[in-house]
């Protein structure tokens, strides 16, 4: 191989590593973590430095467990879990995430919006997002909040939060209702299963 082009493969390979840990995204962060260490593999073995061969041929591997365990605990309910949001968690999470969360539902203020019912959801031990919802019915409901931390978003928890076992169905809501969701939302639900039933309003029937 040509040795500007191999030097050009090494320093694309530790640009893509540098790259990768400025990712919030646990997905991302591995899938360009284990390429950047992949390239960094060939071309250290090529310039004959074994000792960053064994490094990057680890991170690999540690990469790919990773992936593997993501892609599973997408499929596992448990993994799961959602607390009823008094006041004091609502305001612990707006004090943390509230920027992010107004970007997605910026009608919506937890601590200030009248007869909501909000859960904060969990991935294990950890506090990874929230859902909110106003009663139009005794068995309806308005969606008021559908947001999970950036860092969380790839373990797709859309599937727990309408499943038979979320917080929807948990609390009795058997149809519930988008009104004007911001075009992201709109694409999220979608994907979960909502239907547009008029111009700006989606509807899901659990």
């Amino acid at each position: 191989m040509n040795d500007y082009l191999l030097e050009a493969v090494g320093w694309i390979g530790s640009a893509l590593l540098v790259y990768s840990v400025l990712q919030t995204r646990f997905l991302r962060f591995r899938v360009l973590n284990g390429i950047a260490s992949g390239v960094l593999v060939a071309y250290n073995a090529v310039v004959g430095v074994w000792p960053m061969v064994g490094v990057n041929a680890v991170l690999v591997f540690i990469d790919a467990y990773f992936l593997w365990t993501l892609r599973r605990d997408k499929k596992q309910a448990k993994a799961f879990t959602f607390v009823a949001a008094d006041p004091a968690l609502l305001g612990w999470f707006t004090a943390r995430f509230g920027d992010d969360l107004a970007r997605f539902h910026p009608g919506y203020a937890p601590l200030e919006t009248p007869a909501a019912e909000a859960v904060v959801l969990f991935h294990e031990d950890r506090a990874i997002g929230l859902a909110a919802w106003r009663r139009t019915t005794a068995d309806d409901a308005e969606l008021l909040a559908d947001y999970v931390i950036p860092a969380y978003r790839d373990f797709a928890p859309g599937g727990f939060v309408y499943s038979p076992a979320g917080p929807f169905r948990h609390a009795g809501v058997a149809v519930l209702t988008a009104e004007q969701p911001t075009p992201a939302v709109a694409a999220y639900l979608g994907k979960v299963g909502f239907k547009e039933t008029a111009p700006g309003r989606l509807a899901l029937t659990l």
